[in-house]
């Protein structure tokens, strides 16, 4: 039998009724309908076909269900104002609600997945690639364990982090370098952003060290050398500290100088003392009165201890009598035990 078209038969036949079974028993035999032939149904083979030339195939029911050719199992469910069911042996794989897409299982895609809303991940699922499954894994109280290296190559506009557990096993093994670089947010609510040690260095000595401080050092190298910031110039060159004192007029101002290494005495900075006077023959009369008071007389007088004593002279002549002269009149050092350092203040 050849094809059969409502075209071989519409002026013979218009509008026909088929009463029971409409066989085309021949394979690839086509029943077209429409006055263009627009739609047409076919089979060839094992391959059943519907074709609609005019871009629209509209079935209209409540609930459509695609099923096996034994009808035991249902492919897919489509239900009016409800849900979209595609199964894979007769279990649902992917369903729409009026919340969204419920995915049962492994997702696999070859291409993007963009999603306008919320992603959700089953408690303990997994994204990965297909050599790696399972390279990040959600846990049910939402952690996120990644198998392998981060790599963020467009960056991170924000990232709030509120726990950092840093594995032990993962030390830098070496020593921070000016180099080094770390994760600061520039500002609250601020961009993230690196920064290097260096700056971390900087920011620390600079509070320790703001403007007017003492620098220590048994270098001869200027902090702005080795702390690397602030303008510096050497301070005290020869002179020691002392600490500032409100109630002490020489020390109650900061850079307020003074002192001396060695100081001169003179007389009125000597102890009281007596010297002791030795008659030696030399024009002195012999006689050593104690307890004599001189008052009106022609008497020299000295003394030991608390003992005082008169030199009489001869004939009642007046005689005068001194002590031998001693001492250089150097000047006396008062130096403390003292070491060398270099002193530096921040002026900037």
């Amino acid at each position: 039998m050849g094809t059969f078209t409502y075209e071989s038969i519409k002026y013979r036949f218009k509008n026909p009724t088929v009463d029971g079974n409409l066989d085309l028993l021949d394979d690839g035999a086509q029943l077209k309908i429409a006055a263009d032939d627009d739609l047409v149904l076919t089979h060839s083979g094992s391959v059943g076909d519907i074709t609609c030339s005019t871009g629209a195939l509209d079935i209209n029911a409540g609930t459509v269900n695609i099923k096996d050719e034994a009808s035991s199992e249902t492919m897919a469910s489509f239900v009016s104002d409800g849900a979209v069911t595609l199964n894979h042996d007769n279990s649902a794989r992917l369903a729409t609600s009026s919340a969204g897409v419920s995915i049962t299982g492994t997702t696999t895609s070859s291409g993007t997945i963009t999603s306008s809303a919320n992603l959700v991940i089953a408690d303990g699922g997994t994204i990965g690639s297909a050599s790696d499954t399972d390279a990040i894994t959600i846990a049910a109280g939402g952690g996120v364990t990644f198998s392998q290296s981060v790599t963020l190559s467009g960056g991170i506009a924000s990232l709030a982090i509120d726990n950092i557990d840093i594995d032990g096993a993962t030390d830098i093994g070496a020593d921070l370098v000016d180099a080094d670089l770390f994760i600061v947010d520039d500002g609250a609510g601020g961009t993230n952003r690196k920064a290097a040690m260096s700056r971390l260095k900087t920011y620390l000595l600079s509070s320790v060290y703001p403007v007017g401080s003492i620098f220590i050092s048994t270098s001869s190298t200027s902090p702005a050398t080795s702390l690397g910031f602030g303008s510096w110039s050497r301070f005290g060159e020869g002179k020691m500290l002392v600490s500032q004192s409100s109630s002490d007029s020489d020390f109650d101002t900061a850079e307020e100088t003074g002192g001396s290494k060695t100081h001169t005495l003179n007389t009125t900075q000597l102890p009281s003392h007596d010297h002791f006077i030795m008659n030696t023959g030399n024009g002195f009369g012999n006689n050593l009165e104690n307890n004599v008071n001189f008052a009106g007389t022609t008497n020299s007088r000295g003394g030991l201890g608390n003992n005082d004593y008169i030199m009489q002279s001869i004939n009642s002549t007046a005689n005068a009598g001194k002590t031998s002269a001693t001492g250089s009149g150097s000047a006396v050092t008062h130096m403390n035990p003292y070491i060398v350092t270099y002193m530096w203040k921040r002026t900037s």
